[in-house]
């Protein structure tokens, strides 16, 4: 897999005895593949809604998005589409799929047809029921590409990319790579479009949004595909696109002091800068899988941040990695494993998209995701890295 291959040298390669296996699942995904779907794991399932489905159609039609929401049981490796009753949501992608309890709240997305969203939907897994959630406070405008991430019974949303207002900081009115890869923003008059880095709060008891008051300097540039995640009381947020180019920036908010990390040291090797990667809490670790680079070459790496330690390991992995390069994929723990499946790969410059769209399925080992660590004599440099 060449899982060292991809990093930019910060401190030095960490030696490390962490040894994971990725197993491919028995099934692999049944339905079309789909790119911009979203997932959460919920009650021992995972839940997978809407993208863009890839139809194989003929050159030129028009993006085939879809509101289905699909299941996969761990326990017997089944795939299965819900009948879901209710007000389901308009069809989308690139929305966000955050579980509390026996819910999940889907919030934002963008559809070629109707433009960005800014409305929450919820659906409740034992009743199989999707409802429109009424909301009070302050909203976050509508935007797709951004990360969500439940701590307790509130929800946090950083970043993503949308049509801003006249309040917002100014951002570059036109970005190539977005514009291309959006084609509704040229059919929106008047309107422009950019990156966000405002963090809201949404109470999932209150039905009430809030955006808590930052204490400090440090808030990461606008951005948009980055990853995210929560570790005791603290979001880590990593890499994603900015107005610049994608990075590989590393950045912790306290929620309790709501206080961005600004001492922030970390050891080893960073991931390469990238977007659509995936950032999984995994115990005390955060793992990140995959993502497109700065030259929209994808990776098939694998990266563990310890979050007690604050450092990055490279850990060996067995078998086939979770397969091809890609991005856009999931990467989601239920019961006892990292389930990562689907996504895209093989952009195209030319028609400034991806070629390849995958269904299969990867099972790791959560236990072998948190144990193991550096070892003793770890001062020795990683011949394989570069610096990208």
């Amino acid at each position: 897999m060449g899982n060292q291959t991809s990093a930019v040298s910060c401190s030095g390669y960490i030696e490390n005895d962490v040894i994971v296996h990725a197993e491919k699942a028995k099934n692999d995904f049944p339905f079309p593949p789909r790119e911009g779907c979203v997932a959460c794991s919920c009650s021992g399932r995972i839940y997978v809604f809407g993208g863009v489905v890839q139809t194989n159609h003929g050159e030129g039609d028009e993006p085939l998005e879809t509101n289905e929401l699909i299941t996969f049981d761990i326990a017997s490796q089944q795939w299965s589409k819900v009948h879901a009753k209710g007000t389901p949501p308009p069809a989308r992608a690139a929305a966000s799929l955050v579980a509390v309890g026996s819910k999940v709240y889907l919030f934002g997305g963008l559809s070629h047809m109707f433009g960005w969203f800014d409305d929450v939907f919820t659906f409740d897994t034992v009743t199989e029921t999707w409802s429109i959630m009424e909301t009070e406070g302050n909203k976050p405008r509508a935007r797709d590409k951004h990360q969500g991430v439940a701590v307790g019974t509130s929800i946090y949303y950083f970043g993503g990319f949308g049509p801003l207002t006249d309040e917002d900081v100014e951002l570059e009115e036109d970005d190539e790579e977005e514009s291309e890869e959006i084609p509704e923003a040229n059919d929106q008059e008047g309107a422009e479009f950019g990156w966000f880095n405002d963090l809201f709060v949404l109470d999932t008891v209150k039905g009430q949004w809030s955006q808590p008051m930052h204490m400090n300097l440090g808030v990461p540039t606008p951005r948009a595909a980055h990853g995210m995640c929560a570790v005791d009381g603290n979001l880590y947020i990593f890499g994603g696109r900015d107005i610049e180019d994608r990075q590989n920036d590393l950045h912790i908010f306290n929620i309790a002091s709501r206080k961005w990390d600004t001492e922030l040291k970390v050891q080893g090797i960073p991931p390469a800068p990238r977007s659509f990667h995936s950032m999984t809490a995994v115990g005390k670790r955060v793992v990140v899988i995959g993502g497109r680079g700065r030259d929209n070459s994808h990776f098939a790496d694998l990266h563990i941040f310890d979050t007690e330690a604050r450092h990055w390991l490279q850990p060996e992995v067995k078998g086939a990695s979770v397969g091809a390069p890609r991005g856009q994929h999931i990467a989601e723990v239920v019961s006892d494993c990292l389930v990562v499946f689907g996504g895209t790969g093989n952009f195209s410059t030319d028609r400034m998209q991806c070629q390849d769209f995958y269904r299969d399925v990867w099972l790791i080992k959560t236990e072998e995701l948190i144990k193991g660590g550096i070892k003793v004599s770890h001062a020795s440099s990683n011949p394989n890295s570069q610096t990208v």
